[in-house]
């Protein structure tokens, strides 16, 4: 049922903004791509895959469905990361793009890494999802929800930075 109401939600706003185009592509700019409307979420994921994934303590990434992305250039490389989840990165720079799997009800949904965004500026944080996997040394100071899994799909763990003592 909240999955349901979230699915809703998440199609009236993208029905809405579908005339927004967002580009972005990689480093050398042999892979680009075009998003139409806005995601359906903006979350900084502290799962340890999107980390080994970057090589950073945390990652946020922007999530649209499949038929709003549009890919150009050159073509992107995917790795299958873990059963029916691919990560995608540009085969000449290296670039990671993407992490492309099952959105439930969403369908197939590319989540694209929002350095590689021309204007990564407006892709603002929604929520931090996998807080569990957050390495204890590292805590963003804002008050956002944070998700046990996926933001919204899992059980909201608190607001705000973590309690958690960090090592010393």
């Amino acid at each position: 049922m909240i999955f349901l109401a979230f699915e809703q939600q998440i199609q009236a706003k993208a029905e809405m903004t579908m005339d927004t185009k967002t580009t972005g592509g990689c480093m050398c700019g042999s892979v680009r791509y075009e998003t139409k409307g806005e995601p359906f979420a903006i979350n900084h994921c502290h799962c340890e895959s999107c980390r080994k994934h970057n090589g950073a303590a945390v990652v946020t990434l922007a999530g649209y469905r499949v038929d709003q992305v549009q890919f150009n250039g050159n073509e992107r490389k995917r790795y299958e990361s873990s059963p029916g989840a691919f990560r995608a990165f540009c085969d000449n720079c290296g670039t990671p793009l993407t992490w492309e799997g099952d959105g439930g009800d969403l369908g197939q949904i590319i989540e694209f890494h929002i350095s590689t965004f021309d204007d990564p500026e407006r892709m603002v944080p929604t929520s931090h999802a996998f807080e569990p996997e957050r390495l204890s040394w590292f805590d963003v100071a804002d008050d956002l929800p944070r998700y046990e899994g996926f933001s919204e799909l899992s059980p909201l763990l608190h607001h705000g930075p973590s309690s958690r003592p960090s090592p010393e």
